[in-house]
């Protein structure tokens, strides 16, 4: 499942050594407000019509779009191996960065990458009541919840072994935004999010180096992250779901 504002994609994956996709569908929400954790309910109330019609009881691979998501880069300090440090450092460049009105840190369950000498860290923000509502969700279609993890997490593991071999840009298209990851060697240096079309024929800046998802979703490009299990046709949201599944 890939969620991201106002849609769910929904990805059917049977064969643990041997994956094949089974069914693609999008579905989409009603919400038409700012409240995130709202078009979250919209969203799973959606999903829970689609699965009275397709039943299914199977673990639940989550990845959780930008618009659900509040990325942070620590910057390095050797105080960065303990947990109660990284709280409050990721605290206080979360306070300079947010606006009145946004829901408080103390709101979010902090995800961190590996601990790196001399690198920055990179920690995901997700908010603890979307946690808990995919849980709770998945739990109540007796099914067990596999992982919930950040879109950027699900493309950076998927693709490392290429990623580790280089340096340059990585730009990840949600919709409307753009995340743009500077990369050297497996480690992130920066990491900055930017409006962008929504457009698959839109152009990506001419500085990135790796992109996902493929402008051709079966004919990728030099550059492009592409995926096995994916239509020229199907919507680019499909390969979020997919990442680290096929």
């Amino acid at each position: 499942m890939y969620l991201s504002r106002n849609e769910l994609a929904v990805c059917v994956v049977t064969g643990r050594f041997r994956p094949v996709v089974r069914s693609k569908t999008i579905l989409p929400s009603t919400a038409s407000d700012n409240d995130g954790t709202h078009s979250v309910s919209v969203a799973l109330t959606a999903l829970t019509t689609w699965l009275c019609a397709h039943p299914l009881r199977s673990s639940i691979d989550w990845v959780i779009g930008i618009d659900h998501v509040r990325y942070l880069l620590l910057p390095w300090d050797e105080r960065l191996a303990s947990q109660s440090f990284c709280n409050t450092l990721a605290a206080a460049l979360f306070a300079q960065q947010s606006t009145a009105g946004e829901i408080p840190f103390s709101a979010y369950q902090m995800r961190l990458a590996p601990l790196s000498f001399g690198r920055p860290l990179l920690a995901a923000l997700i908010p603890s009541e979307v946690v808990k509502e995919l849980t709770t969700f998945a739990s109540r279609h007796q099914s067990r919840t596999q992982r919930i993890t950040p879109a950027l997490s699900a493309v950076w593991d998927c693709f490392f072994v290429r990623i580790k071999n280089d340096s340059g840009v990585l730009a990840l298209v949600e919709g409307q935004r753009l995340l743009r990851v500077t990369y050297d060697h497996g480690h992130v240096s920066s990491l900055s999010v930017q409006p962008f079309s929504g457009r698959r024929t839109a152009a990506i800046p001419s500085d990135v180096t790796l992109a996902f998802p493929a402008r051709n979703l079966t004919m990728a490009a030099a550059g492009d992250l592409a995926l096995q299990g994916l239509a020229s046709d199907d919507d680019a949201r499909f390969a979020y779901a997919l990442c680290g599944m096929v």
